[in-house]
């Protein structure tokens, strides 16, 4: 394979070809199409890694509304899916399909004439008076900007699954790593899925089409919103008080406040009721695991909060993950002269990083 070259230099180079990097090229694209771009990502192609994540855990359907998408235009995804005659979710706010998100992307870096991303391994990025310097295995990239759309992060794993680490292949794992589609039958197998959100409730489903009897773990009883966080969030009706909020700390808290944890759609709902009347699901709702361990014939017994004892084969832990913006090490000596709240960058309006000229998007 041909070697790839770097530019000598760009006037904005994004880090990141998900969907948050591709807002930030079509947006820059519909600016000012003379702008030099030059979009870095690893893996050499637009949505790589959402596109993988969606389909391991079979996942159909967007939480997010209909107007969240990479296009300036709000109207733009619900017009495309009309006069493309893409079939509707038929959930009650037409959230889009996967397929249909994934299309309407496809169009947008088509329309703009987007050129797939440099696959290039990226080392420190510094500044050096007079623009930011990126080192990559292709040689040094020179940028006047730089957008950061990936999305650094350490995974959330309970302190008591500790005991378990490195007892036996697949016996913990997380949801991240779990490959649905890919995965040989799981018949007779006990599974224990750690987590109330959509990703647990996915898993699930596809753990019993596989076969396996499923016990759901949730800290509180299963939430069902079509979202998730309230549509208040999109407008003045909630983000008034928070922008007029002074303290990050607090804000950071009104966040995460406003996610309230894990939640699935009705439909999911609908699912894990209806497998659960048919004994392949088991829910353990308000449940956490108080102590966990091996015995001898090499099965996890996982000692239940609420008293119940369980014997899994497997444990999947549906947690989640934590920014982490120190993650990000070809970031490092840019978050030096960053302050840093749990993981997130504090920026201000434009979202800057610090005095640099680089900035940050999504969970960031």
């Amino acid at each position: 394979m041909a070697r790839t070259h770097a530019p000598a230099e760009t006037d904005v180079c994004i880090i990141g070809a998900g969907p948050h990097g591709l807002a930030a090229a079509y947006h820059l694209w519909s600016a000012a199409p003379n702008l030099r771009v030059t979009v870095v990502d690893e893996r050499g192609r637009w949505l790589t890694t959402w596109r993988a994540a969606f389909a391991r855990a079979q996942i159909t359907t967007l939480r997010s509304p209909i107007v969240h998408h990479p296009s300036h235009d709000p109207s733009g995804l619900a017009r495309f899916l009309h006069d493309a005659g893409l079939p509707s979710s038929g959930l009650d706010y037409e959230q889009p399909t996967t397929q249909a998100f994934d299309v309407f992307c496809d169009a947008l870096i088509a329309q703009a004439g987007l050129p797939d991303p440099l696959p290039l391994r990226l080392g420190d990025i510094r500044n050096d008076g007079r623009r930011l310097r990126l080192e990559t295995d292709a040689g040094p990239l020179g940028a006047n900007h730089v957008i950061i759309a990936a999305n650094p992060h350490r995974r959330v794993v309970p302190d008591w699954t500790w005991p378990l680490l490195g007892r036996r292949v697949g016996l913990v794992e997380h949801g991240l790593d779990i490959d649905l589609p890919s995965m040989e039958r799981l018949d007779g197998k006990q599974i224990a899925i750690v987590g109330g959100g959509l990703t647990a409730a996915h898993l699930a489903v596809g753990a019993t089409a596989l076969g396996a009897h499923v016990h759901l773990l949730t800290r509180h009883p299963l939430r069902v919103r079509s979202f998730d966080t309230s549509p208040g969030w999109l407008g003045p009706k909630c983000l008034n008080d928070f922008h007029a909020e002074p303290d990050a700390a607090m804000r950071l808290r009104m966040a995460e406040a406003a996610r309230e944890g894990g939640s699935i759609p009705q439909l999911m709902r609908n699912n894990i009721d209806a497998l659960a009347e048919a004994g392949s699901i088991t829910v353990h709702e308000s449940s956490t695991v108080d102590t966990a361990d091996i015995d001898a014939l090499e099965r996890c017994v996982l000692e239940l909060t609420s008293e119940a004892r369980l014997e899994v084969d497997r444990i999947w832990l549906a947690t989640g993950t934590q920014c982490d913006v120190g993650a990000l090490r070809s970031a490092r000596w840019l978050v030096e002269d960053a302050p840093v709240l749990d993981g997130y960058p504090l920026v201000d309006q434009n979202l800057r990083l610090g005095p640099h000229p680089a900035y940050v998007m999504g969970r960031m």
